[in-house]
């Protein structure tokens, strides 16, 4: 997947969208930084056929699995974000994680205002 700095992850999600999997990756970074705070993986579903045998009918059922690929990505970052600490640590990291993200969140905000502002004046 191309992650090389394993010691900054900080967290991941996973979310389905239409016929893949997404995997976000986030990593800690001192302010400032321009590396990205996070990278996006995508995942197709595989597609399997399997015949419908509770029905009397010659028909096949198209079910989707999740990329072996994406379980095993899973198995080995739940092991690298294995808490090391007790539970307060962990909710005051958690806490500090979304300081970190409101912060982040109203930089954006104030920058895309600024934005919108300028268009406006542009406009005049």
């Amino acid at each position: 997947m191309g992650i090389t700095s394993f010691d900054s992850i900080s967290r991941y999600s996973l979310r389905r969208e239409a016929r893949a999997d997404v995997l976000k990756v986030y990593y800690h970074r001192a302010a400032g930084s321009l590396l990205s705070r996070s990278k996006k993986f995508t995942f197709a579903r595989a597609k399997a056929n399997v015949p419908v045998e509770f029905q009397k009918t010659e028909e096949w059922h198209k079910l989707e699995d999740t990329s072996p690929v994406l379980r095993q990505a899973l198995v080995e970052l739940h092991q690298l974000l294995k808490p090391v600490a007790a539970d307060d640590a962990g909710t005051q990291d958690t806490k500090q994680q979304l300081l970190a993200d409101l912060e982040h969140m109203e930089r954006v905000m104030k920058a895309k205002l600024a934005e919108l502002r300028q268009q406006i004046e542009a406009l005049k």
